[in-house]
């Protein structure tokens, strides 16, 4: 272990006497990230609850109140839940608010354009807006991840400065455990990379891009608008075109599509997470989210 990491380690056995800020954060794998910041002094407040979308939530009571009492509200941002913004605007105007995809250096893309997304009935359609979009789950890079697990550090620090060292070792632990999880998915990956796959929609780009497993295709380019017949017919056409293997769902999504297009091709259904929806929230969801993915991936594309 790092001298510097064993020294901050040993500081977090001694309770701090101050405050711990009341915390809230949007989706499961960034509450997580949190939570792992605030190991040992607190538990951040989850907003959009394991199993739903966060694209259309709707605010429940209970969390309008969370954001009203929030000292720090931690969100991914963009186009992930955009109806946030505005929550948190009017409910909590004086909470320190950060913003991960705004964090320096962190890896950003555009949605991909390549897989087809949307209707593509009209050949002619405008695609200019689309292709700028930021992709938004960015924290299915784990460098993102200990990027983020930075700024959210230094975020509480700024809060809370009386356990600034705690966020810090926290944070430290948190990016050592994602270098090592990054070697194993690596490992888990490596056999079935030349395998072809559809996703459920365009979720998985930076985690396809991270460990060189690039998907044939996505489903929708939304989670919100069900693809046309045209789309169904092009999307089972791409799953035979591309031998692909396996066609993966989502647990909060109907599965109904999936079985359509896998219908006479010989390909597998699988269930990607890349919410952790299935994982209890806490410290470990993120870590387990990434690895549920490579596990998911490679007993679906395995021989």
């Amino acid at each position: 272990m790092p001298i510097r990491l064993a020294l901050l380690l040993s500081v977090v056995a001694f309770p701090a006497g101050a405050e711990v800020p009341k915390v809230v954060a949007d989706v499961g794998p960034i509450h997580s990230m949190v939570a792992r910041v605030m190991d040992g002094l607190g538990a951040p407040t989850l907003i959009v609850p394991p199993g739903l979308s966060p694209h259309g939530h709707a605010l429940r009571p209970s969390e309008a109140s969370a954001l009203q009492d929030a000292d720090v509200v931690v969100r991914v941002g963009g186009t992930l839940a955009p109806w946030l913004d505005d929550a948190v605007g009017t409910l909590a105007p004086k909470a320190r608010s950060l913003v991960l995809l705004d964090v320096p250096e962190t890896r950003l893309r555009t949605f991909d354009e390549d897989h087809g997304h949307g209707d593509d009935d009209d050949p002619h359609k405008d695609h200019d807006a689309d292709a700028v979009a930021i992709d938004p789950h960015a924290w299915l890079d784990p460098d993102n991840g200990k990027l983020w697990l930075d700024a959210i550090a230094d975020t509480l620090s700024e809060a809370d400065p009386e356990n600034a060292i705690i966020y810090a070792a926290n944070a430290e632990a948190g990016r050592a455990e994602l270098d090592g999880l990054k070697i194993e998915i690596e490992g888990t990956l490596a056999p079935v990379r030349d395998r072809g796959f559809i996703v459920f929609h365009d979720a998985y780009g930076y985690f396809e891009e991270k460990f060189s497993i690039p998907s044939a295709g996505a489903i929708n380019v939304s989670d919100a608008a069900p693809p046309s017949a045209a789309r169904v017919a092009a999307l089972r056409d791409a799953v035979v075109d591309a031998d692909a293997v396996c066609v993966f769902s989502e647990p909060q999504f109907n599965t109904g599509l999936v079985t359509t297009l896998t219908e006479g091709t010989g390909a597998r259904s699988g269930v990607l997470d890349p919410l952790g929806a299935a994982l209890q929230p806490g410290p470990a969801l993120y870590p387990a989210l990434l690895r549920g993915l490579a596990t998911s991936l490679s007993e679906c594309l395995a021989e």
